[in-house]
């Protein structure tokens, strides 16, 4: 089974590109409807009795102002919507995924002579740990490159994995399970010296960061329903342009 494509649209500078697409627009059938009717408005209009005093024209336009406010508000109550879940959930994204280095640092062997694993360990736990997030907020992120985000360094970070890194789909997925092999690797070599049942902590916690962070990438990748979108912003048009003739 196939299902159609995401409509995507731009709303361009003044947010009036969008009224002239056709792809997913309601308006072609709308107009079916429409048309005819308004036509029989007209004619009924202009053979009617004009010599007495009608008000209706007033009516209407009220309630016209009372549709075009009410889904106003309801557009505005979802994008509010819409982002304080993406920021608190990329809040969270960052609260786990601190939590679990922090609770890996403390996880580490305190035995002096692995000392120095210990320390190699840890340096390229918390630089994978930057990249991690640092590949989390571009992916979610507006910018048209990766420059605007800083991380630690990449020391210890071999070349080839770098290349395999800059060509992968999903930077966040391939860090991530970068991530998890150095945990397990580190608890075999016993740098990371605890019981597995208390090591499994660090990687829930990393797994329940990259759900929350697969839900922000659902609200940037879904936007508003272009039909939505397409038919507010041309009520909105039409009512800048009637106002003042009404009033």
């Amino acid at each position: 089974i196939t299902a159609p494509a995401m409509i995507h649209y731009e709303n361009g500078r003044w947010g009036l590109s969008m009224l002239t697409q056709l792809n997913g627009s309601v308006f072609p059938k709308a107009a079916t409807i429409a048309l005819p009717c308004a036509i029989a408005a007209c004619l009924l209009i202009y053979l009617g009795d004009h010599d007495t005093e009608d008000n209706s024209a007033g009516v209407i336009w009220a309630g016209y102002n009372m549709l075009v406010g009410f889904l106003i508000v309801f557009r505005t109550n979802q994008a509010y919507s819409r982002f304080r879940e993406g920021t608190s959930l990329i809040h969270q994204v960052r609260g786990e995924w601190f939590n679990a280095t922090s609770s890996v640092f403390a996880f580490c062997s305190h035995k002096p002579e692995m000392a120095d694993k210990v320390h190699n360990f840890q340096q390229i736990l918390v630089r994978l740990t930057s990249l991690l997030f640092c590949s989390a907020a571009y992916q979610v992120s507006s910018f048209e490159n990766d420059l605007e985000f800083e991380v630690l360094d990449i020391y210890g970070i071999d070349p080839k994995s770098l290349s395999h890194l800059r060509a992968s789909p999903d930077r966040c997925e391939t860090v991530l399970q970068w991530i998890q092999r150095l945990i397990i690797e580190g608890h075999l070599e016993g740098t990371v010296d605890v019981p597995p049942p208390i090591l499994t902590r660090a990687f829930q916690e990393l797994s329940r960061g990259i759900v929350n962070l697969k839900q922000v990438t659902m609200i940037k990748e879904v936007p508003f329903p272009f039909p939505y979108a397409q038919m507010l912003a041309a009520m909105m048009v039409l009512h800048s342009v009637s106002t003042p003739w009404m009033a």
